[in-house]
């Protein structure tokens, strides 16, 4: 029977995935994990804070300038992007995204609130996951051997992603930790497939791979 703990963990993390806090890309990282490394994502997460926090302000930095140097600043988001995309910090990045864009239609106004809004994101996300990790330490003490916090939650995203994909029956979808990839046929997209074909088949340290009957 689960713990009340482990219980309150699988429901945080489904809240995180539900409000689009993260995507698939933190599952992943999640997936990376082993008994040689238990704080694998947590300490890439926290890398990502300190590296995001230092280009937001690199950015207002660049935007205080007179003239502004929106190049710079291009450059600066776009590697904020990356950096967002590859842990999986989806709402922080569509936040960064729209900033990207309201800087390079010059819209001061647009951009202030994006910049305004991104720092809200990025602390309120930064908030919930110092929670989340401190109670998957607080298990793993607990139980000597830490749960994996991403115990069954696979299924139920791989899933949800496919549902969401339009796809052809022949095509594969892998999720790869870097990037999700469509490969097959390379024809149009076909009907979505429906939940009885969407079949496992894969699940190690390195991607979670799913395929169409």
């Amino acid at each position: 029977m689960e713990s009340t703990l482990h219980q309150q963990i699988s429901a945080m993390k489904q809240s995180l995935l539900d409000e689009g806090f993260v995507d698939g890309h933190f599952v992943e990282l999640e997936l990376l994990e082993d008994g040689d490394n238990l704080h694998f994502t947590e300490e890439i997460i926290t890398l990502f804070f300190t590296d995001s926090a230092r280009l937001i302000v690199d950015v207002e930095k660049e935007l205080n300038n007179d003239p502004i140097d929106y190049s710079k600043v291009d450059k600066i988001l776009h590697q904020f992007k990356g950096s967002s995309s590859s842990v999986g910090a989806n709402r922080v990045r569509l936040q960064g995204t729209k900033l990207r864009e309201s800087c390079k239609d010059g819209d001061v106004e647009g951009w202030k609130a994006a910049l305004k809004q991104l720092k809200k994101e990025h602390a309120t996300l930064k908030e919930k996951l110092d929670t989340y990790f401190q109670l998957v330490k607080q298990l793993g003490s607990e139980k000597k051997t830490m749960w994996h916090p991403n115990e069954g939650q696979v299924d139920m995203l791989a899933k949800n992603q496919l549902m969401k994909m339009a796809i052809t029956k022949d095509e594969k979808v892998e999720f790869g930790h870097k990037d999700m990839v469509k490969k097959g046929t390379g024809k149009e997209p076909g009907k979505v497939v429906t939940e009885e074909e969407a079949v496992k088949v894969v699940s190690d340290e390195e991607s979670v791979q799913m395929v169409a009957k």
